[in-house]
């Protein structure tokens, strides 16, 4: 399939931002969804390509026929359930886009990212919005934290 290569090209970027991991696996959850949805499209075009079979092969191929379409439902509902499974955390990775990126810490030191941080306090109970706020807003407002890179000190380029 070729939402599988597309998720893992996007994946396995060397640059992948925590939303742009979401947004691909949200994605490819959408795609395949849509494929699923389309099945009955696919089966039609498959039989007009057919000749009619004649005969007891007429009987067969329908039953056959409905035990593929029910095979290639079960094919993508798994599909989508793995990849919940798989990626069941995603939402955790907004909060790491909170921290991650130094070119967005001086866009944040201006409009601050309400709701990555609503998704944040979702994603972990136990912090408190508006003391995770101040905090965050004190550290985007530090010209010494631009030079960071997520928690690792910028390095110098010789």
């Amino acid at each position: 399939m070729p939402y599988v290569d597309i998720l893992f090209n996007q994946l396995q970027k060397r640059k992948s931002e925590p939303a742009q991991v979401k947004t691909a696996t949200d994605n490819f959850e959408k795609c395949i969804v849509v494929e699923r949805n389309r099945i009955d499209d696919i089966t039609n075009e498959a039989k007009s390509i057919c000749t009619e079979p004649q005969g007891n092969k007429r009987r067969r191929r329908n039953n056959s026929s409905r035990d593929h379409r029910v095979a290639a439902l079960e094919v993508c509902d798994n599909i989508v359930n793995s990849a919940n499974d798989r990626f069941q955390f995603k939402v955790h990775l907004v909060a790491a886009s909170l921290f991650f990126s130094l070119e967005n810490f001086g866009e944040y030191c201006g409009k601050f990212p309400d709701d990555k941080l609503e998704t944040t306090c979702l994603a972990y109970p136990e912090l408190e919005n508006s003391r995770l706020k101040t905090e965050l807003s004190v550290i985007y407002a530090r010209n010494d934290c631009r030079d960071l890179h997520g928690t690792l000190k910028k390095q110098k380029s010789y």
